[in-house]
């Protein structure tokens, strides 16, 4: 198996955790799950362990009242996490591009 790079996270990617702590001046109020789904991400897997991390996702976001935005994410992070994307935000990226779901 090859080396792992270490864990990286942005918080709740595409500019959102910027954007509410600049605007709002405080964190999204489901920062811990992108956080969660950062570290799914990163470690990588099987496509029902993608599947599994992205409706934690929706889910959370959702418990959190937010059920659009929850739906936005969802969708977003099934469009553009797929592991052969060469995006640093791809399923896998703590393993080197390109790379494959994986057991």
């Amino acid at each position: 198996m090859a080396d792992r790079a270490p864990f990286t996270t942005d918080g709740c990617s595409g500019g959102m955790s910027w954007i509410w702590r600049r605007v709002l001046r405080r964190r999204p109020p489901w920062e811990h799950a992108c956080v969660s789904h950062d570290l799914a991400y990163w470690r990588g897997g099987s496509a029902a362990d993608r599947r599994h991390a992205d409706a934690m996702l929706a889910a959370r976001v959702c418990m959190n009242g937010h059920p659009v935005w929850a739906f936005t994410m969802w969708l977003a992070v099934r469009i553009g996490g797929h592991p052969l994307l060469p995006t640093p935000w791809r399923w896998g990226y703590g393993f080197p591009y390109p790379t494959s779901y994986r057991k």
